[in-house]
Parts: structure tokens; sequence; C-alpha cells
């Protein structure tokens, strides 16, 4: 059972540990939890959250909600620990987020894809997320819209 929990104080240091077996770079640098949790702190448009299956930490995924835009959502950042990937949970979680994304009223997700990502990539489009535009030369954002 996936279930999704902020990242808090009992939290905080297992999901700065989680590490994903590739290496992510978010917009020219190393992304890391610890950095997007950091962010959040001084971004209330940013929602940090760990990832539990059978309440086991798995993953950690943070998402951007404009006060002034409450019905779309920006998925920042979602990551599943290289010793829980290739067992069907990053669906399962993913499944989970968006939705309890639509019970909080939005109606429109975007994810930035590095375009090299191919599985990043297959996963959204299986939710039916589409390949909207190219933002750079080396990533594009994928939209849903429920």
């Amino acid at each position: 059972m996936i279930r999704i929990k902020a990242v808090d104080a009992q939290n905080l240091l297992d999901v700065c540990q989680l590490k994903t077996s590739q290496n992510h770079l978010c917009r020219g640098r190393s992304c890391c939890n610890a950095v997007s949790i950091a962010e959040a702190k001084y971004c209330p448009e940013l929602h940090p959250n760990a990832v539990y299956h059978n309440n086991t930490l798995i993953g950690f995924f943070m998402y951007q909600r404009p006060e002034n835009h409450a019905d779309t959502a920006a998925i920042r950042r979602f990551m599943i620990d290289s010793r829980f990937q290739q067992k069907g949970l990053a669906e399962k979680a993913l499944e989970h987020i968006l939705r309890g994304l639509k019970i909080q009223g939005v109606r429109k997700v975007d994810v930035v894809i590095g375009i090299a990502d191919e599985e990043a990539k297959q996963l959204y489009l299986s939710f039916g997320f589409a390949v909207t535009e190219k933002t750079g030369q080396d990533e594009y954002c994928c939209t849903l819209d429920f």
C-alpha cells in the first residue's frame, strides 16, 4: 500500500539519504532531496513529500502549486530509491500522487523530463501525459489534463 506523508522532523534525514541509480540533473545541477527540501523552505508553493510502501520509506516527490493557479500543479521532483526500483513501485506511487492531486482540485499537472530519460518519459506517457513543448536543449515538458 502506498502512502504519502509530508517531509517532517521525523523523516527528514531518511528522505535526504534516498538515492537513485541514475545521476539526475535538475536544470544543469545535481539534484538531491536535501536541496529540494531546502528550496521548499523558502518557497511556500513547493510541497515536499515522502513516499512509503507498507510503512517503508521508498521515495520522495515534491510538487509546486501556485496559489493563484490552484487548479494546476507541477511535479518538480519524483524519485524512488534504487533499492526499490524495478518493482512496479514508481507506477503505484505516481498513480497515488496523481489521485491525491486530483482530489485536491488539480485539473492539470506538468512535469519537466530530461530528453535522455527515456524511462521517465515512458512512465509519464503511460499515465496519459503528453509531450507539450521542448523547454531547452535537453528537456521537455509533459502535461496531463484531468
